[in-house]
């Protein structure tokens, strides 16, 4: 049954236009649908892999003399289940939009960002980011700086203040608006990011919240036509980006551009390019947790509760992702390969078949009524500004599983996560004392 990859790709397609038909007809769509994302997700990622792979891409570590490399039944196994879990999502999305209107209509009362949290946070936070930039990272004409951390360089405390300027500039055109300084901070940290050679997402994720945030501030659902090709453009520019920033950093010559652009053209033709594998990586870690003989129940998300601790003082600490430390073997070392399982790949790993089906069935239920909420609720609340952090996200989270609605939103954004909190800490103990402080007519960016 699982040996066919023609098959698989024609039940991936079958169901792809199936639930795009269904979602756009009936979904009531927007870019900052959480829906919208996923079709994207899953085209690139599942459809667009098989169709790779059956024109005779290689499968992921096929190549590889050392590591054994993905077998194709375990693609056809993975992708009818991804099927399966796209078909539960959009179950979940369709019968969150019969039941909510998508007008921007503001029927809810909502606490709001509160500014002098927001001041008092990023009055810490952005000089951190400053000193954080320029004591990590690689600076166009001045270089890299040199400063020696000892163990404190793999601690999350100290690489995540790198990110702090440009979160925090999100923060204060969130609360403010998209005021041309903040703007020109963003472009000009946001390049810096780009060149690191490492974690593109610092840049996707930024790009992702200010994008649906301009969309939803200006009640439209899409964006105008005239900026697709500058999307389309930033995609193709975003894959490579890691290679880019490094060949910067050493100094590369335009022929030394051209010649990497045309290997990488090279090794994406032919499979070979781990950017691509997401399908390979999902589907041979659900052979190791057949091979590890149980599942988890849960237990994936238990280093969750520990994260906060330094690993400095505990260096056998649980990583976030464990469980794929747990299931790897010499021959397929996910953890160590870097390897990413996907949300159905964590759902498999916890219960089975049936954690494919109910998982991203209950996150795509839940993400479609805070979608409604959101239309509902005024453009300033601590609502909608939680909402917006985990759309710019939701890539990761499909990519990763839910341990990344953690990892990104709690420990990678931190300064906004600080203000959503302590601004419903403070606008719950106000609100005992004066009911209107959840009014609309609070919100400076009210509906037209």
């Amino acid at each position: 049954m699982w040996d066919n990859l023609l098959i698989s790709l024609l039940i991936d397609l079958s169901v792809f236009l199936l639930c795009t038909s269904l979602l756009c007809r009936y979904g009531k769509l927007s870019a900052y649908h959480p829906a919208t994302i996923y079709l994207v997700f899953h085209f690139l990622i599942f459809t667009l892999r098989l169709f790779a792979i059956n024109n005779g891409a290689a499968l992921f570590l096929s190549n590889s003399t050392y590591f054994l490399g993905t077998q194709n039944h375990e693609i056809s196994r993975a992708a009818f289940w991804a099927d399966m879990g796209f078909l539960a999502m959009t179950t979940a999305w369709l019968l969150e939009a019969q039941k909510n209107e998508d007008d921007f209509i503001q029927t809810e009362q909502s606490i709001l960002i509160d500014g002098k949290v927001l001041n008092i946070i990023l009055f810490v936070t952005i000089p951190l980011g400053i000193w954080g930039i320029f004591s990590q990272q690689y600076i166009p004409m001045l270089g890299k700086s040199e400063h020696d951390f000892g163990d404190w360089e793999r601690s999350s405390y100290l690489s995540n203040t790198q990110n702090f300027v440009v979160l925090s500039m999100m923060a204060l055109i969130f609360k403010n608006g998209f005021k041309k300084i903040y703007l020109a901070i963003v472009v000009i940290f946001l390049l810096i990011l780009a060149l690191q050679g490492y974690h593109r997402y610092r840049v996707i994720v930024p790009l992702i919240f200010l994008g649906s945030l301009y969309l939803y501030r200006n009640q439209q659902k899409w964006m105008p036509k005239r900026y697709w090709l500058i999307g389309i453009f930033c995609f193709l520019l975003f894959l490579p980006l890691k290679y880019i920033g490094k060949l910067v950093q050493e100094g590369a010559t335009l022929e030394d551009f051209s010649d990497f652009f045309t290997e990488y053209q090279e090794v994406s033709g032919d499979g070979s390019n781990a950017d691509l594998a997401f399908l390979d990586m999902y589907a041979v870690s659900m052979t190791l947790v057949d091979e590890a003989g149980s599942y988890y129940y849960g237990k994936t998300f238990f280093p969750i509760l520990v994260s906060p601790i330094p690993r400095n003082f505990w260096t056998e600490k649980p990583s976030l992702m464990q469980w794929t430390l747990d299931i790897s073997v010499p021959e397929r070392d996910i953890s160590k390969l870097g390897a990413v399982c996907s949300i159905y790949g964590e759902a498999y790993a916890n219960f089975g078949y049936l954690g494919i089906m109910l998982i991203p069935f209950l996150f795509a239920r839940f993400t479609a009524r805070c979608y409604f909420k959101v239309l509902r609720s005024p453009p300033d609340s601590a609502f909608v500004f939680l909402y917006f952090l985990l759309i710019s996200v939701l890539v990761q989270v499909y990519r990763d599983g839910l341990v990344s609605v953690f990892t990104f939103i709690v420990i990678y954004n931190i300064p906004c996560f600080l203000i959503w909190l302590f601004s419903v800490l403070k606008g719950k103990v106000f609100y005992e004392k004066n009911e209107n402080y959840l009014l609309d007519e609070h919100s400076e960016f009210s509906s037209k």
